[in-house]
């Protein structure tokens, strides 16, 4: 049920429940959900509310709407790939591999120009914490991640709980009570040069994912960006487009 005085936005609430109940098999692909009138009278929610979760799933592969008719759940090919907002954790546990980590850099530095940018920070002087890891699916490397987070400077994040989670997004829920529920994504491939290669233990000049990502909590505040060069031989992403 929904938690009126929790942490979680009731829209998000929503949405959970109702991502569990599909992947659960509650409700089979293209059947429809519930109409917005019957999710507010089960869950005493409003029709905005209820319509953000549905957005929210929409954008994320779990529904489709057909225009006059209602909203349906999508095929399970839809459940993964871009439309996603997942940590690396859990993208890896996912994929049926054990999510590792090693700390290459920890601590607070002035963000470049379009790290700032990216983080909507207007003061020249304001730090963010970066922490940058080398990360791993089964002991073997598969990518460089390098985070920058502007969190305030009440909400510490420490090195050891790095370490203990290794997850940025589990401590930010369970810790601060923020939860990612927006981002803007970009990718490209670029080479690795010869510091990339020897952490990923491939070959200079070979190919890489660089994948740039503007995180935003419930509130719309920008609390992370983002760069992750993934290995080209062992990370691919996929997004099913249709024709409007």
């Amino acid at each position: 049920m929904i938690d009126p005085t929790g942490a979680m936005p009731k829209y998000y609430q929503l949405a959970n429940i109702l991502r569990l109940q599909i992947e659960n098999r509650e409700y089979e692909p293209h059947d429809a959900i519930l109409s917005e009138r019957q999710l507010e009278e089960r869950y005493n929610l409003s029709r905005p509310t209820i319509r953000q979760s549905i957005d929210l799933l929409a954008r994320q592969g779990y529904l489709y709407r057909v225009h006059g008719k209602g909203t349906y759940v999508s095929p399970p090919k839809l459940q993964k790939g871009m439309l996603e907002l997942t940590s690396f954790s859990e993208d890896m546990r996912k994929r049926g591999l054990r999510p590792g980590h090693k700390i290459l850099e920890f601590g607070y530095v002035t963000p470049d120009k379009k790290t700032g940018r990216q983080l909507e920070i207007d003061d020249p002087q304001k730090q963010v914490l970066r922490i940058k890891r080398l990360r791993y699916g089964d002991d073997e490397p598969i990518g460089i991640q390098d985070s920058y987070l502007s969190l305030g400077k009440k909400r510490i994040i420490t090195r050891e709980e790095i370490g203990e989670s290794g997850s940025i997004y589990a401590i930010l829920q369970e810790k601060f009570g923020i939860f990612p529920t927006e981002a803007d994504e970009t990718l490209e491939v670029t080479l690795a040069t010869r510091e990339e290669a020897e952490l990923l233990n491939i070959k200079e000049g070979s190919p890489l994912l660089l994948n740039e990502r503007t995180l935003w909590s419930q509130d719309r505040k920008a609390i992370e960006f983002v760069r992750i060069l993934y290995r080209g031989d062992r990370y691919k992403y996929f997004v099913r487009l249709t024709r409007q």
